[in-house]
């Protein structure tokens, strides 16, 4: 994309391999990405305080719910503090993709360069990052998620 003269530089998470990455889910049990090696993910780190994440979460419902789970996996990081608040969120909403957590950002911020929220990552089959998308996203219209899917399937 271009800003202004110059190219915006891409995400320091593309190209991270996240299959060693683990985070716990909202029940405290650990969760390796690397579960996931196989299958395009879509990844997104978000906060129950930030009115675009709300916003977004009924699209990535309706993705998670639109996609063949053997193919592709959508996945939330909450970076809240408060996981009651988490939890409260996904019944409210009918929220049913897996929810982890990250409530100190070791792996967002220091790992992964997440920079604002909702930010989501493309995942490809073989756990590296392909994309990183920053702002709320038309993840119920396939014109728009289908070509992200695609490019990371080949990955």
């Amino acid at each position: 994309m271009l800003v202004g003269c110059e190219a915006e530089p891409p995400s320091p998470a593309v190209g991270v391999q996240l299959t060693e990455i683990a985070l716990p889910q909202l029940d405290g049990d650990s969760l390796r990405l690397g579960e996931f090696q196989g299958k395009v993910l879509v990844l997104n780190f978000w906060a129950t305080w930030c009115a675009p994440c709300r916003e977004e979460m009924p699209a990535l419902q309706a993705l998670s719910a639109r996609l063949d789970q053997d193919r592709y996996r959508v996945i939330g990081v909450s970076v809240d503090q408060d996981l009651n608040l988490v939890r409260e969120f996904v019944l409210k909403y009918d929220i049913d993709f897996l929810q982890l957590t990250d409530s100190s950002m070791a792996v967002a911020s220091d790992v992964l360069g997440v920079s604002a929220f909702p930010q989501t990552l493309i995942v490809d089959r073989q756990g590296r990052v392909q994309n990183s998308i920053i702002g709320s996203q038309a993840w119920n219209d396939p014109a728009y998620f289908q070509p992200l899917l695609q490019a990371a399937e080949g990955g």
